[in-house]
């Protein structure tokens, strides 16, 4: 089943425009130091694509995101690498949701969630993964990302739901494939492919697809992973849980059609298509996020 959602879009701020012009003219350098290392030195600029995949951007804290943390609780998750800074909202005794942020984001991105969810009788529980945030460090990737919402989970026991936005989407449905006791699941704006992601990565920055492949496999021997397995198509969890799926047409980063893979890959899923929302505004529209807390609400019991 597929809902339906449009909000009209809006011009963008100035402020907006001048970060996407620093961001172009990065970007042209950043094309011409691969052009150049493609053909001098090509496993340098295996080395260096790899680096840039791994780093997540980081960016400062607004005043905003501040002020919702500091109306939560401060505690700290467990790691074999250090720990993870996350943050609580009201008692434990409460059905517990947590929240999941996507690459270069953070916890406090998804704090347009808290009051809707408080509202209907859940705790909320959200964090930074490793090389974001409060978190720390310099290096993440997907199989991060799915490391710390394990750890997570170890700590709170079975959770209402998981909601995760992006990259931290796909962690939680890889999460979920391992059997993770969630009554339900929320998948906001997920990559499909770990494969494509980079490919877009890679043509983003001028990189030939003989060199993305390398770094592929780079980084598949380096965590012992092979990507196929964050394929939607392999996002079958033990134990099926609802699952909701929400994507704009208009997303920029994520096509719509990934969210299709993943609706259609698992059982009894629905899918809620939004218009002029894009892959970050989501995150911030009431009405989207209204209708994600009544699912979660309608599909889980105290």
């Amino acid at each position: 089943m597929e809902l339906r959602l449009h909000v009209p879009t809006s011009l963008p701020k100035i402020s907006t425009i001048v970060r996407a012009y620093n961001s172009m003219l990065g970007l042209a350098l950043h094309r011409l130091a691969f052009r150049l290392l493609a053909i001098l030195a090509p496993q340098w600029a295996v080395t260096r694509a790899r680096r840039m995949f791994l780093t997540p951007p980081r960016y400062a804290f607004s005043e905003a995101e501040l002020s919702a943390l500091e109306e939560a609780t401060l505690v700290t998750v467990p790691l074999l690498t250090g720990k993870l800074v996350a943050w609580r909202w009201v008692p434990r005794n409460a059905p517990l949701v947590v929240l999941v942020h996507g690459w270069g984001g953070r916890g406090a991105q998804l704090r347009g969630f808290v009051d809707p969810l408080l509202a209907r009788g859940f705790a909320v529980m959200t964090y930074d993964a490793p090389g974001h945030g409060m978190t720390g460090g310099h290096v993440s990737s997907v199989v991060h990302l799915t490391q710390a919402l394990e750890s997570v989970l170890a700590e709170t026991g079975p959770v209402a739901a998981v909601i995760g936005h992006s990259l931290g989407g796909a962690a939680a449905a890889r999460v979920l494939t391992r059997g993770t006791h969630a009554q339900a699941a929320v998948l906001i704006a997920p990559p499909a492919s770990l494969t494509w992601h980079s490919r877009n990565f890679a043509k983003l920055l001028g990189i030939s697809e003989p060199l993305r492949y390398q770094m592929q496999r780079q980084i598949e021997r380096h965590f012992g992973i092979e990507w196929k397995e964050f394929e939607a198509d392999s996002a079958l969890p033990r134990c099926p849980c609802p699952l909701l799926v929400v994507h704009d047409e208009d997303d920029r980063e994520n096509a719509f059609q990934d969210a299709q893979r993943y609706a259609r890959h698992w059982p009894g899923a629905r899918l809620m298509r939004t218009e002029g929302l894009g892959h970050r505004r989501i995150l911030h529209d009431k009405v989207t996020i209204a209708r994600i807390a009544d699912f979660v609400s309608h599909n889980t019991q105290p």
